[in-house]
């Protein structure tokens, strides 16, 4: 099976567990009204509309034409860029958000309390089927030398994604145990705001990553990956 077939199946796979997911995350936050299963749930949407498009730009790629005789690759990383820009645009305005509600409870007093019991067993699952597709991405990856930038940037997302369910999970949990009048009480009102703000923490590093990545592609940056050197010398001894 080719390189580009390989890509092509994997994203397939994807598209399909991302659509489960996206549809999950949905009904859930609109039960719940948490704002950091907003950001879970919407990065579910985006990861399942990237993958489409990631599967579109994977067939368009390799073919040519005479303005483009070497192809259209330039549109994976073109691709990957945006998906992670977009990334830290959904994360940083749900940054915002939770941060207004959690001004508006400590300043005014205004809130209501989170509904967390859904959450937990919810994000058990995500975190099973979130890590499990970024664990096949890079399998299939690593077949064809870890060629394919798309599935590089659709193996971090996913990893992000199921790391932000792991947080929402485990902040949920503690959550459940506090009762509203107690001293913590306070978190029942502003939780969402906490778990947010530690999601961020951990996930920012990854989107940047990849921007950085594709913008060093883009912009003709020299290659300096020694796998990539490696597979590159041994065909040029095989076909001299």
């Amino acid at each position: 099976m080719t390189a580009k077939k390989i890509e092509q199946k994997s994203l397939l796979a994807g598209i399909f567990v991302n659509f489960l997911m996206s549809c999950a995350g949905i009904l859930v936050y609109r039960t719940t009204h948490i704002e950091a299963l907003f950001v879970d749930a919407y990065f579910s949407v985006i990861t399942f509309f990237s993958a489409i498009v990631s599967l579109v730009v994977s067939r368009l790629s390799s073919h040519r034409s005479k303005m483009f005789p070497g192809g259209f690759f330039v549109l994976e990383p073109l691709y990957s860029l945006f998906q992670s820009v977009l990334t830290v645009v959904l994360l940083s305005m749900s940054l915002m958000a939770v941060g207004l509600k959690a001004y508006a409870y400590f300043v005014h007093g205004e809130g209501s309390v989170l509904d967390v019991a859904p959450v937990v067993p919810y994000e058990m699952i995500m975190i099973l089927l979130s890590w499990s597709l970024s664990y096949y991405y890079k399998k299939e990856n690593h077949k064809i030398h870890n060629l394919s930038t798309m599935l590089f940037s659709e193996t971090q997302g996913t990893f992000v994604d199921g790391t932000m369910s792991l947080g929402i999970g485990a902040a949920a949990l503690i959550l459940f145990f506090i009762r509203p009048n107690s001293s913590l009480g306070f978190l029942r009102y502003t939780g969402d705001f906490f778990i947010t703000l530690l999601l961020v923490i951990l996930t920012i590093k990854m989107p940047l990553q990849v921007i950085r990545s594709a913008f060093g592609e883009i912009s003709g940056k020299l290659l300096l990956n020694p796998e990539i050197h490696r597979w590159i010398d041994i065909c040029l001894k095989k076909h001299p």
